[in-house]
């Protein structure tokens, strides 16, 4: 029997139907097939700036990092600086006020004496003038330290002793005739000496 034109176009519009729909298919497969490469390479590009991201925020971090720490190190060494100044006044301000009881004390009889002999000897003894404080005359015993440093250095010494407006605590100041030659032996100048012995020490116990 033959098919009636109805039967006929139904079949057509069932395979035109059928063949859409498998287009359709493969249309959406490809779609999804693209959408997931795009999906897979922004999600790689993504990762990319991620890792980007955290690494420059990583070189960020340790440059800050290094920053505060250099800063720190500088802070606390500037810190040991000012301790180490500070230990040097309060040992010197100790030392002043003990200078002061000793200059005032039976005890600078004898340390002026010796202070006089050891500057003295340093010049190799022969005829030396001497400066003192106003005042210390009476603590010196020149004949003694004459004959000590005549003894001592082979050399007849005379010492001409002046009191003068030093501005010292106490201690001598000996020189040669014609003052070419100084050795300040008071005690400002002995304990000015001894600051950068006494600086090296505390450097050695700060750093």
């Amino acid at each position: 029997m033959a098919e009636s034109k109805t039967d006929v176009f139904g079949m057509m519009k069932e395979e035109i139907l059928a063949n859409a729909e498998e287009k359709a298919k493969e249309i959406l497969n490809r779609a999804n097939q693209i959408d997931n490469e795009i999906s897979e390479d922004a999600k790689k590009r993504a990762e990319r700036l991620s890792k980007n991201i955290i690494e420059q925020t990583q070189k960020e971090a340790d440059l800050r990092l290094r920053r505060e720490i250099a800063k720190a190190k500088l802070t606390t060494r500037t810190n040991l600086l000012e301790s180490k100044e500070e230990l040097i006044n309060q040992a010197f301000d100790q030392a002043w006020e003990k200078l002061k009881e000793i200059a005032n004390s039976t005890k600078y009889i004898s340390i002026l004496n010796d202070l006089l002999i050891e500057a003295a000897c340093g010049l190799g003894g022969g005829d030396l003038k001497v400066k003192i404080q106003t005042g210390h005359g009476k603590h010196m015993n020149t004949q003694q330290v004459q004959q000590s440093v005549t003894q001592k250095t082979n050399t007849p010494t005379a010492l001409q002793v002046m009191e003068e407006d030093l501005r010292s605590i106490g201690g001598p100041i000996v020189t040669n005739t014609d003052e070419t030659i100084i050795i300040d032996n008071t005690f400002e100048a002995r304990l000015r000496r001894m600051r950068e012995d006494i600086r090296t020490e505390i450097a050695k116990i700060l750093f």
